[in-house]
């Protein structure tokens, strides 16, 4: 709860990208995953090592929009009590915080900086193929999920050169933590001829 808040995607991803260094993990053997503003993250740090001319080995984009598409269900700049409602419309908080005022100080700041974050991370329009991310790329999205549909996390296929899917998991928006294994087993599939002692990094 000390830490600072999330100024911005590209923000997270540089962050994300040192503490990889610093680990000392090989991105060459890596397989980048993020679901929903963690896949943002996800392409972001992909890109900043492709700066660097490296390209991990593999990128998950999950249960996400394009950045050239605008998100449905912006949050950041509703009231507090509507800011939750939506939440836990959406599945992302427990309805017991509605009842809990005196709480909403502790998470309010954390939960409206990322949102504010992930709305402001968009662009006009999709980069050039040239311009489009090599490293190899699986799309999977939630068959039922009303915050990501298929065609705009397809999108994504503009922002990079070789992407696979996307691919159907069960679930809503949150298929990713109530179906693990599938998630997983995916990216096992995806990446399986080149991946047998891969490194993970997941991104939620």
């Amino acid at each position: 709860m000390n830490e600072a808040c999330v100024a911005s995607i590209e923000e997270l991803a540089e962050c994300v990208q040192e503490d990889i260094e610093a680990k000392g993990i090989d991105p060459y053997r890596l397989i980048v995953a993020g679901h929903s503003m963690g896949a943002q993250v996800a392409h972001e740090v992909c890109a900043r090592f492709e700066q660097q001319s490296v390209s991990p080995r593999g990128l998950v984009i999950s249960g996400c929009h394009a950045p050239h598409l605008r998100g449905r269900r912006p949050l950041s700049h509703l009231a507090d009590y509507a800011f939750l409602e939506q939440l836990v419309a959406i599945g992302g908080c427990a309805p017991q915080l509605l009842g809990e005022p005196a709480m909403w100080p502790v998470f309010m700041p954390m939960l409206r900086a990322d949102f504010q974050a992930t709305e402001s991370y968009r662009c006009a329009k999709a980069p050039s193929s040239a311009e489009r991310l090599q490293t190899p790329a699986l799309l999977l999205y939630g068959s039922a999920d009303e915050e990501a549909y298929r065609a705009e996390v397809d999108a994504w296929k503009d922002w990079l050169r070789n992407a696979h899917g996307p691919v159907s998991i069960a679930g809503d928006h949150f298929y990713v933590t109530r179906r693990p294994r599938a998630f997983l087993e995916h990216i096992r599939r995806c990446f399986e001829p080149s991946c047998a002692n891969f490194q993970a990094s997941s991104i939620k």
